[in-house]
């Protein structure tokens, strides 16, 4: 007679039976994936020309639409201390095309690598061809997976954009990379222009009315003899990009470049200013003070018509937090609270002015790049709706309020001038 096994024995036999298989199984599947684990689209560093940054120029023979400059990466020399000792650490190459994408394909021709645009830092763009519409160089950038859009834009001034790209820079290997570092650094220690990248175009491109703004550069010096060796091997180089101002746009084509005080202004409104720096007359007309801006913080708001006007009016306040630097004013004590409270009102006035001519400049030309059109649509869509259509005609005409409200953090080390 068989001995019955027990129910929980039988259970855990079936079980053990179904883990085992399923074990099995997954061993199986598991040694057949190895082998085709991968990259199915790998590409090998030695292979490739990695492409740090474009210049796009008219073409000077008419033929075609664009001339197009690449700035290549020598990975052999740009490693090197001195920045390029045994050779350029960069090289360019041009073509010509109808489109950006068909000069990069010509170029396939003049190269043993294949050009990559992944790690593209720099994007310049001469001033006559921006005239004619950026628009179309954003839709090849915005629309190829391979390129990312976080590419600063420049607009070339007074310089073809494949000899700014051919000037060699002393601080950086790479001279598109001088480029945009100086940017940022001057948007944080000057605040006279900001980083504008592919990405920001292309928002700025579908927002309600706002048109684009973009940092120019410029030449110090003669650009033929930028590409030398000499360059860098002086103290006191004769050639350097040079940051210039904010140009604008109108629909996406080129329309001039702001004055020195007021695309700091813009720089203001738009909440991208970081850090600036500031010189004051001594109330006795002797000497001067600096006041450092060390934090601020814009907000635009549209409210509803006031009065008789039937448009919005928009409101900007701007807190800032400022420091004391280099008083130069005979007998001066910062110490004292009225004293205090009156840098700080002419901190604030000073501040008002420079905001309010940007303004006035950019109501005069018509060119809405202050986004008021895209706050009013935020704020106030109903009244937008009416307004949509005929923006570029109310922009001028509305109304609109600034007020600053500075605080000063700092005095520095002392309280009282030296200077008697």
């Amino acid at each position: 007679m068989k001995r019955r096994l027990p129910l929980w024995r039988k259970l855990w036999s079936g079980m053990a039976i179904r883990l085992i298989k399923r074990l099995a199984l997954t061993v199986i599947i598991a040694s057949i994936l190895i082998p085709l684990t991968g990259c199915w689209d790998i590409r090998y560093l030695d292979k490739l020309g990695v492409v740090i940054a474009l210049g796009v120029d008219d073409d000077p023979s008419g033929k075609f639409r664009y001339e197009l400059t690449v700035q290549v990466v020598l990975p052999q020399n740009a490693t090197s201390r001195d920045g390029g000792g045994n050779g350029s650490p960069v090289m360019t190459l041009t073509e010509k095309g109808d489109t950006v994408f068909e000069a990069i394909r010509k170029m396939s021709a003049k190269t043993s690598r294949r050009l990559f645009f992944s790690h593209t830092q720099l994007l310049v763009i001469h001033e006559s061809t921006a005239k004619k519409g950026i628009f179309p160089l954003m839709d090849l950038i915005d629309r190829n997976a391979d390129i990312r859009t976080d590419i600063s834009v420049v607009i070339a001034r007074g310089v073809k954009a494949a000899k700014l790209l051919q000037i060699r820079t002393q601080m950086e290997s790479v001279p598109a990379n001088q480029i945009k570092e100086t940017i940022l650094v001057d948007q944080n220690a000057k605040g006279q222009l900001y980083s504008v990248l592919v990405r920001d175009i292309t928002r700025i491109s579908k927002s309600e009315g706002q048109q684009i703004a973009v940092p120019a550069v410029g030449v110090e010096g003669d650009p033929e003899a930028g590409s030398t060796k000499e360059i860098v091997d002086r103290i006191n180089p004769k050639v350097l990009p040079e940051l210039k101002t904010m140009a604008v746009f109108d629909g996406g084509r080129l329309i001039g470049y702001l004055p020195p005080k007021q695309s700091q202004g813009l720089t203001w409104s738009l909440n991208k200013l970081q850090n600036t720096v500031l010189k004051f007359p001594c109330a006795n007309g002797k000497g001067h003070y600096i006041m450092e801006v060390i934090r601020t913080d814009t907000k635009v708001k549209a409210e509803k018509p006031k009065g008789e006007s039937e448009w919005p009016t928009v409101k900007m306040e701007i807190r800032m937090q400022s420091s004391v630097h280099e008083v130069t004013c005979p007998g001066l004590s910062i110490n004292d609270e009225q004293t205090l409270l009156a840098l700080e009102e002419k901190l604030n006035a000073v501040v008002e002015k420079e905001i309010k001519s940007t303004v006035d400049w950019l109501m005069d030309r018509k060119l809405d790049a202050l986004g008021w059109g895209e706050q009013i649509y935020r704020d106030q869509p109903a009244l937008w709706k009416q307004m949509k259509a005929r923006w570029k005609t109310i922009f001028p005409q509305i109304q609109y309020e600034i007020h600053c409200i500075s605080h000063v953090e700092s005095l520095g080390a002392r309280t009282d001038a030296i200077t008697e």
